[in-house]
Protein backbone atom coordinates (compact mmCIF):
# COMPACT_ATOMS: atom_id res chain seq x y z
CA UNK A 1 0.00 0.00 0.00
CA UNK A 2 1.48 3.60 -0.63
CA UNK A 3 0.38 6.35 0.53
CA UNK A 4 0.93 9.70 -0.86
CA UNK A 5 -1.06 13.01 0.83
CA UNK A 6 -4.58 12.26 0.22
CA UNK A 7 -4.29 9.57 -2.17
CA UNK A 8 -3.65 5.60 -1.26
CA UNK A 9 -2.66 3.24 -3.73
CA UNK A 10 -3.70 -0.55 -2.93
CA UNK A 11 -4.39 -3.62 -4.53
CA UNK A 12 -6.99 -4.30 -1.31
CA UNK A 13 -9.52 -2.04 1.08
CA UNK A 14 -12.30 -3.13 3.66
CA UNK A 15 -14.67 -1.32 5.10
CA UNK A 16 -17.35 -1.70 7.85
CA UNK A 17 -19.84 -2.15 4.37
CA UNK A 18 -17.72 -3.48 1.28
CA UNK A 19 -14.44 -4.99 0.39
CA UNK A 20 -12.69 -3.64 -2.75
CA UNK A 21 -10.12 -5.96 -4.73
CA UNK A 22 -7.88 -4.56 -7.69
CA UNK A 23 -8.65 -6.56 -11.15
CA UNK A 24 -6.73 -6.53 -14.46
CA UNK A 25 -8.62 -6.45 -17.43
CA UNK A 26 -7.75 -6.32 -20.80
CA UNK A 27 -10.65 -5.96 -22.36
CA UNK A 28 -12.05 -3.16 -20.35
CA UNK A 29 -10.59 0.80 -19.61
CA UNK A 30 -9.15 1.10 -17.58
CA UNK A 31 -7.38 -2.00 -17.39
CA UNK A 32 -6.59 -1.70 -13.33
CA UNK A 33 -9.96 -1.25 -11.60
CA UNK A 34 -11.34 -1.64 -8.70
CA UNK A 35 -13.96 -4.39 -7.79
CA UNK A 36 -16.38 -3.22 -5.13
CA UNK A 37 -18.16 -5.83 -2.94
CA UNK A 38 -21.54 -4.44 -1.07
CA UNK A 39 -21.52 -7.19 2.00
CA UNK A 40 -25.35 -6.25 2.38
CA UNK A 41 -26.24 -7.19 -0.82
CA UNK A 42 -23.72 -9.14 -2.31
CA UNK A 43 -23.55 -7.37 -5.52
CA UNK A 44 -19.94 -6.49 -7.80
CA UNK A 45 -19.79 -3.11 -9.45
CA UNK A 46 -16.03 -1.92 -10.54
CA UNK A 47 -14.74 1.75 -9.90
CA UNK A 48 -11.76 3.56 -11.09
CA UNK A 49 -11.16 4.78 -7.42
CA UNK A 50 -13.23 5.21 -4.00
CA UNK A 51 -13.50 8.10 -1.76
CA UNK A 52 -13.32 7.53 1.98
CA UNK A 53 -14.83 8.72 4.89
CA UNK A 54 -11.89 10.82 6.09
CA UNK A 55 -11.45 12.32 2.69
CA UNK A 56 -8.71 10.70 1.17
CA UNK A 57 -8.99 8.63 -2.25
CA UNK A 58 -8.27 5.21 -2.60
CA UNK A 59 -7.13 4.21 -6.02
CA UNK A 60 -5.28 0.39 -7.99
CA UNK A 61 -1.62 0.45 -7.45
CA UNK A 62 0.22 1.48 -10.65
CA UNK A 63 2.69 -1.48 -10.93
CA UNK A 64 2.43 -2.09 -15.14
CA UNK A 65 6.03 -4.16 -15.08
CA UNK A 66 4.62 -6.28 -12.33
CA UNK A 67 0.70 -6.99 -13.48
CA UNK A 68 0.72 -6.30 -17.07
CA UNK A 69 4.22 -8.93 -17.34
CA UNK A 70 2.68 -11.35 -15.08
CA UNK A 71 4.85 -10.93 -12.43
CA UNK A 72 1.76 -10.48 -10.12
CA UNK A 73 -1.69 -12.09 -11.10
CA UNK A 74 -4.99 -10.75 -10.50
CA UNK A 75 -8.66 -11.39 -11.17
CA UNK A 76 -10.36 -9.77 -14.45
CA UNK A 77 -13.55 -9.68 -12.16
CA UNK A 78 -15.96 -11.78 -10.24
CA UNK A 79 -17.54 -14.31 -11.69
CA UNK A 80 -20.30 -16.42 -9.84
CA UNK A 81 -20.46 -19.86 -9.08
CA UNK A 82 -22.92 -22.12 -7.95
CA UNK A 83 -21.48 -23.61 -4.04
CA UNK A 84 -18.21 -24.45 -3.15
CA UNK A 85 -18.41 -28.05 -3.43
CA UNK A 86 -18.17 -26.93 -7.58
CA UNK A 87 -15.58 -24.47 -7.01
CA UNK A 88 -13.64 -27.25 -5.61
CA UNK A 89 -14.50 -29.46 -8.58
CA UNK A 90 -13.03 -27.03 -10.92
CA UNK A 91 -10.12 -26.48 -9.31
CA UNK A 92 -9.19 -30.27 -8.80
CA UNK A 93 -9.62 -30.74 -12.82
CA UNK A 94 -7.81 -28.19 -13.52
CA UNK A 95 -4.93 -29.08 -11.02
CA UNK A 96 -5.51 -33.01 -13.04
CA UNK A 97 -5.32 -31.89 -16.30
CA UNK A 98 -1.75 -30.10 -15.90
CA UNK A 99 -0.45 -31.38 -12.79
CA UNK A 100 0.29 -35.28 -12.11
CA UNK A 101 -0.37 -35.66 -8.53
CA UNK A 102 -2.02 -38.32 -6.46
CA UNK A 103 -5.98 -37.45 -6.36
CA UNK A 104 -5.57 -37.58 -2.65
CA UNK A 105 -2.82 -33.94 -2.82
CA UNK A 106 -5.35 -33.08 -5.50
CA UNK A 107 -8.17 -32.64 -2.77
CA UNK A 108 -5.49 -31.57 -0.37
CA UNK A 109 -3.92 -28.40 -2.68
CA UNK A 110 -7.08 -27.33 -3.89
CA UNK A 111 -8.67 -26.51 -0.40
CA UNK A 112 -5.16 -25.10 0.24
CA UNK A 113 -5.56 -22.79 -2.44
CA UNK A 114 -8.89 -21.76 -0.81
CA UNK A 115 -7.29 -21.06 1.95
CA UNK A 116 -4.63 -18.20 0.28
CA UNK A 117 -7.88 -16.16 -0.56
CA UNK A 118 -9.21 -15.67 3.05
CA UNK A 119 -5.34 -16.22 4.51
CA UNK A 120 -5.20 -12.30 5.93
CA UNK A 121 -8.06 -13.49 8.53
CA UNK A 122 -6.02 -16.45 10.43
CA UNK A 123 -3.33 -16.05 12.51
CA UNK A 124 -0.82 -18.42 10.90
CA UNK A 125 -0.38 -19.59 7.25
CA UNK A 126 0.78 -22.92 6.46
CA UNK A 127 3.70 -22.88 3.19
CA UNK A 128 3.19 -25.57 0.65
CA UNK A 129 6.12 -27.31 -0.98
CA UNK A 130 6.68 -29.87 -4.15
CA UNK A 131 9.58 -31.80 -3.08
CA UNK A 132 11.50 -33.83 -5.45
CA UNK A 133 14.00 -34.79 -7.34
CA UNK A 134 15.07 -33.05 -11.24
CA UNK A 135 12.60 -33.52 -13.63
CA UNK A 136 9.26 -34.97 -11.37
CA UNK A 137 7.04 -31.90 -12.19
CA UNK A 138 8.41 -29.53 -9.31
CA UNK A 139 8.23 -26.35 -11.87
CA UNK A 140 4.57 -27.70 -13.52
CA UNK A 141 3.40 -28.00 -9.97
CA UNK A 142 4.64 -24.14 -9.25
CA UNK A 143 3.02 -22.65 -12.46
CA UNK A 144 -0.26 -24.80 -11.84
CA UNK A 145 -0.88 -24.58 -8.01
CA UNK A 146 0.53 -20.58 -8.29
CA UNK A 147 -1.44 -19.61 -11.20
CA UNK A 148 -5.08 -20.04 -8.58
CA UNK A 149 -3.74 -18.30 -5.82
CA UNK A 150 -4.40 -14.92 -4.20
CA UNK A 151 -2.70 -12.31 -6.14
CA UNK A 152 0.06 -15.28 -6.82
CA UNK A 153 3.55 -13.08 -6.87
CA UNK A 154 6.19 -15.18 -8.79
CA UNK A 155 9.80 -14.75 -7.76
CA UNK A 156 11.55 -13.41 -10.92
CA UNK A 157 15.07 -14.49 -12.26
CA UNK A 158 17.15 -10.87 -11.36
CA UNK A 159 15.01 -10.62 -7.92
CA UNK A 160 16.89 -8.69 -5.34
CA UNK A 161 16.18 -8.46 -1.83
CA UNK A 162 15.17 -5.13 -1.66
CA UNK A 163 12.30 -5.81 -4.23
CA UNK A 164 11.37 -9.14 -2.75
CA UNK A 165 10.31 -7.39 0.70
CA UNK A 166 8.64 -4.66 -1.51
CA UNK A 167 6.46 -6.41 -3.89
CA UNK A 168 5.16 -8.91 -0.78
CA UNK A 169 4.15 -5.61 1.17
CA UNK A 170 2.89 -3.99 -1.85
CA UNK A 171 -0.04 -6.97 -2.72
CA UNK A 172 0.21 -9.09 0.10
CA UNK A 173 -0.56 -11.86 -1.85
CA UNK A 174 0.74 -15.48 -2.59
CA UNK A 175 4.86 -15.37 -2.90
CA UNK A 176 6.05 -17.89 -5.97
CA UNK A 177 8.95 -19.63 -5.81
CA UNK A 178 10.40 -22.30 -8.23
CA UNK A 179 13.31 -24.36 -7.45
CA UNK A 180 14.62 -22.47 -4.26
CA UNK A 181 18.00 -24.26 -4.79
CA UNK A 182 18.97 -22.42 -8.10
CA UNK A 183 18.47 -18.74 -6.27
CA UNK A 184 21.56 -17.38 -5.55
CA UNK A 185 22.76 -17.84 -1.85
CA UNK A 186 22.50 -14.35 -0.93
CA UNK A 187 19.29 -14.05 -1.80
CA UNK A 188 18.39 -17.65 -0.06
CA UNK A 189 19.12 -16.37 2.71
CA UNK A 190 16.43 -13.39 2.34
CA UNK A 191 14.03 -15.97 1.41
CA UNK A 192 15.04 -17.75 4.25
CA UNK A 193 14.08 -15.00 6.60
CA UNK A 194 11.13 -14.40 5.31
CA UNK A 195 10.48 -17.97 5.54
CA UNK A 196 11.15 -18.57 9.42
CA UNK A 197 8.84 -15.14 9.61
CA UNK A 198 5.59 -14.85 7.39
CA UNK A 199 3.89 -18.05 8.80
CA UNK A 200 2.46 -15.53 11.43
CA UNK A 201 0.87 -12.38 12.01
CA UNK A 202 2.66 -10.06 13.94
CA UNK A 203 6.20 -10.93 12.81
CA UNK A 204 7.46 -8.10 10.40
CA UNK A 205 11.13 -8.68 9.24
CA UNK A 206 13.43 -5.48 10.19
CA UNK A 207 15.44 -3.95 7.62
CA UNK A 208 17.89 -0.90 7.10
CA UNK A 209 17.42 1.12 3.47
CA UNK A 210 18.75 3.79 1.78
CA UNK A 211 22.58 4.36 0.77
CA UNK A 212 23.19 8.11 2.61
CA UNK A 213 20.54 8.10 4.95
CA UNK A 214 20.39 4.58 6.49
CA UNK A 215 17.06 4.02 8.23
CA UNK A 216 15.42 1.17 10.09
CA UNK A 217 12.23 -0.04 8.64
CA UNK A 218 9.87 -2.99 9.40
CA UNK A 219 8.24 -4.83 6.26
CA UNK A 220 5.16 -7.61 6.79
CA UNK A 221 6.06 -10.22 5.46
CA UNK A 222 2.80 -12.88 6.52
CA UNK A 223 1.51 -14.40 3.35
CA UNK A 224 0.85 -18.27 2.24
CA UNK A 225 4.24 -19.21 0.34
CA UNK A 226 4.83 -22.01 -2.32
CA UNK A 227 7.97 -23.30 -3.62
CA UNK A 228 9.72 -26.21 -4.92
CA UNK A 229 12.90 -28.26 -3.22
CA UNK A 230 15.03 -31.08 -3.68
CA UNK A 231 15.48 -31.85 -0.46
CA UNK A 232 14.12 -31.23 3.16
CA UNK A 233 15.09 -27.98 5.12
CA UNK A 234 17.51 -28.81 7.90
CA UNK A 235 15.68 -26.64 10.04
CA UNK A 236 12.31 -29.22 11.62
CA UNK A 237 10.93 -25.95 12.90
CA UNK A 238 10.48 -24.48 9.61
CA UNK A 239 9.42 -27.83 8.24
CA UNK A 240 6.89 -28.33 10.69
CA UNK A 241 5.17 -25.42 8.71
CA UNK A 242 5.22 -26.95 5.29
CA UNK A 243 3.33 -29.02 3.69
CA UNK A 244 5.31 -31.29 1.83
CA UNK A 245 3.60 -32.91 -1.84
CA UNK A 246 5.80 -35.24 -3.11
CA UNK A 247 6.46 -35.23 -7.01
CA UNK A 248 7.35 -37.86 -9.34
CA UNK A 249 8.49 -38.78 -13.38
CA UNK A 250 5.18 -38.92 -14.92
CA UNK A 251 3.94 -41.52 -17.26
CA UNK A 252 0.45 -40.14 -18.17
CA UNK A 253 0.06 -39.12 -21.47
CA UNK A 254 -2.23 -36.68 -21.89
CA UNK A 255 -0.77 -33.81 -19.50
CA UNK A 256 -0.15 -31.30 -22.27
CA UNK A 257 3.64 -30.89 -22.42
CA UNK A 258 3.74 -26.61 -22.55
CA UNK A 259 1.65 -23.69 -21.08
CA UNK A 260 0.08 -21.80 -23.88
CA UNK A 261 -2.94 -19.27 -23.88
CA UNK A 262 -5.64 -21.96 -23.06
CA UNK A 263 -4.10 -22.73 -19.82
CA UNK A 264 -3.46 -19.18 -18.60
CA UNK A 265 -7.05 -18.24 -19.52
CA UNK A 266 -9.06 -21.48 -18.06
CA UNK A 267 -6.72 -20.02 -14.66
CA UNK A 268 -8.09 -16.52 -15.01
CA UNK A 269 -11.76 -17.82 -15.15
CA UNK A 270 -11.10 -19.70 -12.13
CA UNK A 271 -9.46 -16.73 -10.28
CA UNK A 272 -12.66 -14.57 -11.20
CA UNK A 273 -14.87 -17.05 -9.64
CA UNK A 274 -12.15 -17.42 -6.46
CA UNK A 275 -12.84 -13.36 -5.98
CA UNK A 276 -16.12 -13.75 -5.48
CA UNK A 277 -15.33 -16.66 -3.04
CA UNK A 278 -13.25 -14.09 -1.51
CA UNK A 279 -15.91 -11.12 -1.10
CA UNK A 280 -18.55 -14.23 0.33
CA UNK A 281 -16.42 -15.71 2.71
CA UNK A 282 -13.42 -13.24 3.70
CA UNK A 283 -16.23 -11.47 6.70
CA UNK A 284 -17.61 -14.70 7.93
CA UNK A 285 -14.18 -16.98 7.48
CA UNK A 286 -13.50 -18.79 10.57
CA UNK A 287 -16.51 -17.09 12.37
CA UNK A 288 -18.32 -20.33 12.72
CA UNK A 289 -17.09 -20.66 16.17
CA UNK A 290 -19.00 -24.03 17.34
CA UNK A 291 -18.10 -25.79 14.06
CA UNK A 292 -14.82 -24.75 14.03
CA UNK A 293 -14.33 -25.57 17.64
CA UNK A 294 -14.77 -29.40 16.32
CA UNK A 295 -12.45 -28.78 13.86
CA UNK A 296 -9.85 -28.03 16.33
CA UNK A 297 -10.91 -31.09 18.30
CA UNK A 298 -9.87 -33.34 15.84
CA UNK A 299 -6.91 -32.46 15.83
CA UNK A 300 -6.10 -32.42 19.63
CA UNK A 301 -3.66 -36.01 19.25
CA UNK A 302 -1.40 -33.59 17.04
CA UNK A 303 1.17 -31.68 18.39
CA UNK A 304 1.05 -28.04 18.63
CA UNK A 305 2.46 -26.44 16.64
CA UNK A 306 1.72 -29.43 13.93
CA UNK A 307 -1.74 -28.49 14.63
CA UNK A 308 -1.55 -25.12 14.46
CA UNK A 309 0.11 -25.50 10.68
CA UNK A 310 -2.61 -27.63 9.83
CA UNK A 311 -5.98 -25.75 11.25
CA UNK A 312 -6.22 -22.93 8.32
CA UNK A 313 -7.18 -26.05 5.62
CA UNK A 314 -9.09 -27.76 7.75
CA UNK A 315 -11.19 -24.68 8.23
CA UNK A 316 -12.15 -24.45 4.72
CA UNK A 317 -12.60 -28.36 3.69
CA UNK A 318 -16.55 -28.90 3.94
CA UNK A 319 -16.58 -32.96 2.76
CA UNK A 320 -16.41 -35.55 5.36
CA UNK A 321 -14.97 -38.19 3.20
CA UNK A 322 -11.93 -35.57 2.49
CA UNK A 323 -11.61 -34.59 6.33
CA UNK A 324 -11.30 -37.35 7.63
CA UNK A 325 -8.58 -38.32 4.85
CA UNK A 326 -7.10 -35.26 5.59
CA UNK A 327 -7.08 -35.76 9.89
CA UNK A 328 -4.93 -39.49 8.39
CA UNK A 329 -2.90 -37.10 6.69
CA UNK A 330 -1.92 -35.07 10.12
CA UNK A 331 -1.26 -38.35 11.35
CA UNK A 332 1.34 -39.66 9.31
CA UNK A 333 2.53 -36.44 9.09
CA UNK A 334 3.31 -36.24 13.06
CA UNK A 335 4.96 -39.57 12.46
CA UNK A 336 7.19 -38.20 9.62
CA UNK A 337 8.60 -35.64 11.66
CA UNK A 338 8.85 -37.63 14.98
CA UNK A 339 11.31 -39.76 13.08
CA UNK A 340 13.02 -36.43 11.64
CA UNK A 341 13.62 -35.47 15.25
CA UNK A 342 15.15 -38.27 15.99
CA UNK A 343 17.86 -37.71 13.72
CA UNK A 344 18.64 -34.84 14.70
CA UNK A 345 21.62 -34.44 17.52
CA UNK A 346 18.78 -33.96 20.74
CA UNK A 347 16.91 -36.55 19.50
CA UNK A 348 20.52 -38.52 20.09
CA UNK A 349 21.20 -37.18 23.30
CA UNK A 350 17.58 -37.92 24.30
CA UNK A 351 17.52 -41.49 22.90
CA UNK A 352 20.77 -42.32 25.19
CA UNK A 353 19.27 -40.55 27.65
CA UNK A 354 15.76 -42.56 27.87
CA UNK A 355 18.01 -45.99 27.67
CA UNK A 356 20.48 -45.14 30.30
CA UNK A 357 17.84 -43.62 32.47
CA UNK A 358 15.58 -47.30 32.13
CA UNK A 359 18.33 -49.41 33.09
CA UNK A 360 19.19 -47.35 35.96
CA UNK A 361 16.44 -46.35 37.02
CA UNK A 362 17.25 -42.51 37.39
CA UNK A 363 20.98 -42.49 38.55
CA UNK A 364 22.24 -40.72 35.23
CA UNK A 365 25.51 -38.64 34.39
CA UNK A 366 26.41 -36.13 31.45
CA UNK A 367 29.62 -37.89 31.32
CA UNK A 368 27.36 -41.80 30.51
CA UNK A 369 24.96 -39.71 28.06
CA UNK A 370 27.92 -38.51 26.20
CA UNK A 371 29.88 -41.89 26.19
CA UNK A 372 27.24 -43.27 24.38
CA UNK A 373 25.94 -40.55 22.16
CA UNK A 374 29.57 -40.83 20.82
CA UNK A 375 29.48 -44.11 19.87
CA UNK A 376 26.87 -43.38 17.92
CA UNK A 377 28.81 -40.67 15.88
CA UNK A 378 31.61 -41.99 13.18
CA UNK A 379 34.03 -38.85 12.27
CA UNK A 380 36.06 -38.02 15.31
CA UNK A 381 35.72 -34.02 14.09
CA UNK A 382 31.96 -34.76 15.20
CA UNK A 383 32.37 -36.08 18.24
CA UNK A 384 30.36 -34.29 21.20
CA UNK A 385 31.68 -32.91 24.89
CA UNK A 386 29.97 -33.23 27.92
CA UNK A 387 29.66 -29.73 28.01
CA UNK A 388 27.87 -29.59 24.53
CA UNK A 389 25.99 -32.74 25.68
CA UNK A 390 25.32 -31.08 29.38
CA UNK A 391 24.34 -27.32 27.56
CA UNK A 392 21.38 -29.75 25.27
CA UNK A 393 19.78 -31.51 27.85
CA UNK A 394 19.27 -28.40 30.01
CA UNK A 395 18.41 -25.98 27.27
CA UNK A 396 16.76 -28.75 24.65
CA UNK A 397 15.58 -31.26 26.75
CA UNK A 398 14.57 -29.24 29.48
CA UNK A 399 16.17 -31.31 32.45
CA UNK A 400 18.64 -29.74 35.11
CA UNK A 401 21.99 -31.00 35.99
CA UNK A 402 23.80 -30.87 39.53
CA UNK A 403 27.44 -31.34 40.29
CA UNK A 404 27.81 -33.88 42.98
CA UNK A 405 30.76 -35.42 44.52
CA UNK A 406 34.27 -35.60 43.09
CA UNK A 407 32.95 -33.60 40.03
CA UNK A 408 29.97 -36.07 39.02
CA UNK A 409 27.32 -33.91 36.75
CA UNK A 410 24.09 -35.77 37.35
CA UNK A 411 20.83 -35.76 35.48
CA UNK A 412 17.37 -34.83 36.94
CA UNK A 413 15.07 -36.50 35.05
CA UNK A 414 11.68 -35.29 35.41
CA UNK A 415 9.11 -38.23 34.87
CA UNK A 416 6.22 -35.78 33.34
CA UNK A 417 8.81 -33.94 30.97
CA UNK A 418 10.62 -37.63 30.22
CA UNK A 419 6.80 -38.60 29.33
CA UNK A 420 6.58 -35.35 27.02
CA UNK A 421 9.84 -36.22 25.20
CA UNK A 422 9.05 -39.62 24.37
CA UNK A 423 6.01 -38.39 22.59
CA UNK A 424 8.16 -35.71 20.88
CA UNK A 425 10.97 -37.71 19.79
CA UNK A 426 9.04 -41.21 19.04
CA UNK A 427 11.42 -43.23 21.87
CA UNK A 428 9.80 -46.40 22.98
CA UNK A 429 11.49 -48.64 26.02
CA UNK A 430 14.72 -50.14 24.09
CA UNK A 431 15.14 -53.62 22.82
CA UNK A 432 19.04 -53.42 24.02
CA UNK A 433 19.52 -51.06 26.77
CA UNK A 434 23.42 -50.15 27.61
CA UNK A 435 24.56 -51.76 30.59
CA UNK A 436 24.73 -50.20 34.19
CA UNK A 437 28.07 -48.30 34.68
CA UNK A 438 29.51 -48.57 38.01
CA UNK A 439 28.89 -45.52 40.28
CA UNK A 440 30.93 -42.43 38.68
CA UNK A 441 33.59 -41.79 41.46
CA UNK A 442 37.04 -42.02 39.51
CA UNK A 443 38.66 -39.23 38.04
CA UNK A 444 37.42 -36.65 36.28
CA UNK A 445 38.67 -35.05 32.93
CA UNK A 446 37.57 -31.19 32.33
CA UNK A 447 34.19 -31.42 31.78
CA UNK A 448 32.01 -34.51 33.11
CA UNK A 449 33.36 -37.24 35.47
CA UNK A 450 35.17 -39.53 33.14
CA UNK A 451 34.07 -43.44 33.99
CA UNK A 452 37.08 -45.75 33.90
CA UNK A 453 35.44 -48.87 33.77
CA UNK A 454 34.36 -50.57 30.12
CA UNK A 455 30.22 -51.60 30.32
CA UNK A 456 29.79 -55.31 29.80
CA UNK A 457 28.43 -54.40 26.33
CA UNK A 458 31.40 -53.50 24.49
CA UNK A 459 33.05 -56.78 25.18
CA UNK A 460 29.94 -57.89 23.66
CA UNK A 461 30.49 -55.43 20.32
CA UNK A 462 33.68 -57.82 19.56
CA UNK A 463 31.13 -60.76 19.19
CA UNK A 464 28.58 -59.34 17.40
CA UNK A 465 31.21 -57.89 14.98
CA UNK A 466 32.60 -61.52 14.83
CA UNK A 467 29.23 -62.81 13.86
CA UNK A 468 29.05 -59.97 10.95
CA UNK A 469 32.49 -60.96 9.85
CA UNK A 470 31.77 -64.48 9.50
CA UNK A 471 28.36 -64.06 7.50
CA UNK A 472 26.84 -66.31 10.38
CA UNK A 473 23.24 -66.78 10.08
CA UNK A 474 22.09 -65.51 13.63
CA UNK A 475 18.93 -63.42 13.53
CA UNK A 476 19.09 -59.93 14.60
CA UNK A 477 16.58 -61.44 17.43
CA UNK A 478 19.19 -63.35 19.30
CA UNK A 479 21.50 -61.01 18.82
CA UNK A 480 19.61 -58.52 20.90
CA UNK A 481 18.60 -61.39 23.46
CA UNK A 482 22.32 -62.14 23.65
CA UNK A 483 23.37 -58.69 24.23
CA UNK A 484 20.17 -58.53 26.96
CA UNK A 485 22.01 -61.35 28.94
CA UNK A 486 25.60 -60.14 28.48
CA UNK A 487 24.16 -56.39 29.85
CA UNK A 488 22.83 -58.51 32.46
CA UNK A 489 26.11 -60.25 33.52
CA UNK A 490 25.79 -63.34 32.20
CA UNK A 491 29.15 -64.86 31.17
CA UNK A 492 28.90 -65.48 27.20
CA UNK A 493 31.61 -66.79 25.81
CA UNK A 494 31.95 -64.85 22.54
CA UNK A 495 34.61 -67.78 21.65
CA UNK A 496 31.93 -70.28 20.58
CA UNK A 497 31.23 -68.33 17.34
Amino acid sequence: MKNEKNTIETSFFETTNEMIEQVFNIDKLPINQFALFSKADEKVTYIQSRELEDGKKITPLQTPYLIENKVVLLPAYASFYADDKELVGLIKTFLHKYLDIHPFYENLVAHYILMTWVYDKLSVVPYLRALGDFGTGKTRFIQTVGALCYKPMFLAGATSDAYLFRVIELFSGTLVINEFERVNSELQSQITIILNNGYEKGMPVGRVEGERNREPRTFNVFCPKIFSTRKRFKDNALESRIISIPMRHTKRKDIPPFLDDVFWKEAQDIRNKLLYYRFKNLSIYIGIEEENKRKERLLQLVEPRLRQTLLPILYVITDSELEQNFMDFAKEYQEQLVDARGLELPGLVFQKLYEINSNQEGKVTVKEVTDAANKEIEKEAYKLTSQKVGKIIREELGFKTHKGTGGVYFIYVNQKQLEYLVSRYGNESPLTPLSPLSDSDSKEDSGDLVDSKKPISEDFDIYEKKVESIGDSTTQEQINIDRNLANQGFDFNKNDV
